[in-house]
């Protein structure tokens, strides 16, 4: 019991990555142009299925399949930064919030029509068996994704904390009028913000269709959901905190489907979400707020 409970925490924290690089892509979002992105799940679903075209086409490997949900994710991001976000302007803050969930809707039923909502069958390159670890099993695409958010997020904070485009994102965050007067362009900002998350969008959008093997149009609604509790678990625009909220609902879930079974794992997110809220809602990395 001890060891099966230990491997579905290795998986937790595993699958958490991911679970960790969606709230990422809300978070960072959020803490620059505090404003909610609700068509991201579906530029994640949208980079998925477009970056199987190379590959339905002409046999492409699975580097070049990577690269075109890369460059298919950052064309939807700024499609939505253009038509959501652009001229909106600031105090009509639920104006955004709106034109993203149309742009969510719009995008997948576009998926749905043009692939008739058919899942397609997503190959993974890290291959089908488990590797041993010791006496425990651990699936390659898990490991693989472990990899992936570390590196992600090791390149993210070194964008943020050493080069002078984080600096503008953080002073942006911070006090865009400020940030604004000393010459720092927030539209310009706002507009490698949306390139930045929208790329990650596409490393996404690859592991999601990984994991469950194959492209399916309700990745976004998973993608949007776990996203939304994973920011609010670690705190709206704590980069750190959804890190911490994404693997800390990696293993809850994994956890509750070892004990309770697979249908209490969804249940568990958004009670988790309902928790959090009553009882600390600036999250668990959140700032407090005054």
């Amino acid at each position: 019991m001890f060891f099966d409970a230990a491997e579905q925490f290795i998986n937790g924290v595993m699958y958490g990555s991911l679970y960790a690089l969606i709230g990422g892509g809300f978070t960072i979002l959020f803490g620059v142009m505090r404003r909610f992105n609700m068509a991201y799940g579906a530029t994640i679903m949208a980079a998925a299925y477009v970056s199987l075209v190379p590959l339905y086409l002409f046999r492409a490997p699975f580097w070049l399949m990577v690269l075109t949900g890369l460059a298919a994710a950052i064309l939807i991001g700024l499609l939505v930064e253009f038509c959501c976000f652009r001229f909106i302007k600031k105090g009509h803050e639920l104006a955004p919030l709106v034109a993203t969930i149309g742009m969510l809707i719009a995008i997948t039923e576009a998926i749905v029509h043009a692939t008739d909502a058919a899942g397609l069958k997503y190959p993974s390159p890290f291959g089908d068996e488990s590797l041993e670890l010791g006496r425990f099993l651990v699936r390659p695409d898990y490991l693989a994704v472990l990899v992936a958010g570390v590196l992600c997020f090791t390149l993210i904070f070194l964008l943020l904390y050493k080069t002078r485009l984080g600096r503008a994102m953080r002073a942006v965050a911070e006090r865009p009028e400020a940030a604004q007067i000393l010459g720092v362009s927030v539209q310009r900002v706002n507009v490698l913000t949306f390139v930045l998350t929208s790329a990650l969008a596409g490393v996404i959008g690859f592991f999601a269709a990984v994991s469950v093997g194959s492209a399916r149009p309700d990745i976004a609604a998973f993608v949007t959901g776990k996203g939304l509790v994973v920011m609010v678990l670690g705190g709206l625009g704590s980069l750190p905190g959804a890190i911490v909220g994404g693997l800390v609902l990696g293993v809850l879930e994994f956890q509750a489907t070892w004990f309770l079974g697979a249908s209490y794992r969804d249940i568990l997110a958004f009670l988790i979400l309902f928790v959090i809220l009553v009882f600390r809602p600036r999250g668990l990395l959140g700032a407090r707020t005054t």
